[in-house]
C-alpha cells in the first residue's frame, strides 16, 4: 500500500451563516493525483485553505506525515512540504521569476544582503526539471498567465513540497498550456509527491 502523505479527520469549518465543511475526511498518498471535484461553493477551496493555513479548522484534525499538526499560516505549509496553487496567481508581477518562486525564504547571508548567484542557481534548477521556456530573470508580469503557473509550480519543485494542491489550475489555459500543466502534474506525481486537483468540472 502506497505511504498516506496527508490525512485529515472530521474537518468542520464555519463562516457566519454557513456550515462549510461539515466533518470532513480523506487522505492524500504518496504518487496519488486525487480529484477533489464538485459544484461552486461545494466547501473544495475552504478544505484546500485549511491545509494551507489559510483557514483555521474549528474541529478535527490534520496527519502529516503520521503526525498531527497545526498550520498557522502559507509559509508554515510550505515549509512543511504542502503547496497550495490559487485559481488567483499569488506573484508580484515587478519581481523576477527567481525572486517569486523563493518569495518570503530569499537566501541571505549573516548581514541580511540577498545572494543574488544562489537565488538564481536555485531557481534555475527548479525551472530547469519543470522543463519551463523561461529563465530565472524575467520579470513575473511579462510573462503569460500558463508561464506565471509555472512560475507557482516551480514554488513546489524547489521546496520539494510532498503534497501539491491545484485550485480550478486549467480555468485560464488553453488546450495546449493545459497539456503541458499535466505532464507537469505526471512529472510531480512520478517523484512522489501527493497530488488534489481540484475542479467544478
Amino acid at each position: 500500500m502506497t505511504d498516506v502523505i496527508l490525512k485529515v479527520n472530521d474537518i468542520t469549518k464555519t463562516f457566519p451563516g454557513v456550515k462549510a465543511l461539515d466533518k470532513v475526511s480523506f487522505d492524500i498518498r504518496a504518487g496519488e493525483v486525487h480529484a477533489l471535484v464538485g459544484e461552486n461553493g461545494a466547501g473544495k477551496s475552504t478544505l484546500m485553505k485549511v491545509l494551507a493555513g489559510l483557514h483555521r479548522p474549528d474541529d478535527g484534525e490534520i496527519v502529516y506525515q503520521g503526525t498531527p499538526v497545526q498550520v498557522s499560516g502559507p509559509l508554515d505549509a510550505r515549509q512543511k512540504g504542502i503547496l497550495l496553487i490559487h485559481q488567483e496567481l499569488s506573484l508580484s508581477p515587478e519581481l523576477s521569476v527567481a525572486e517569486n518562486i523563493y518569495l518570503g525564504a530569499w537566501p541571505t547571508n549573516r548581514f541580511g544582503v540577498l545572494k543574488k548567484r544562489e537565488l538564481r542557481r536555485n531557481a534555475m534548477t527548479a525551472l530547469q526539471a519543470l522543463g519551463c521556456g523561461f529563465g530565472p530573470d524575467v520579470r513575473v508580469g511579462t510573462l503569460s498567465v500558463a508561464m506565471q503557473q509555472m512560475v507557482e509550480i516551480a514554488r513546489a519543485e524547489a521546496f520539494r513540497a510532498n503534497v501539491v494542491i491545484f485550485d480550478e489550475p486549467t480555468a485560464s489555459l488553453t488546450d495546449a498550456e493545459k497539456d503541458q500543466l499535466f505532464h507537469t502534474i505526471r512529472g510531480l506525481k512520478a517523484r512522489g509527491a501527493g497530488i488534489v486537483y481540484i475542479s467544478h468540472k
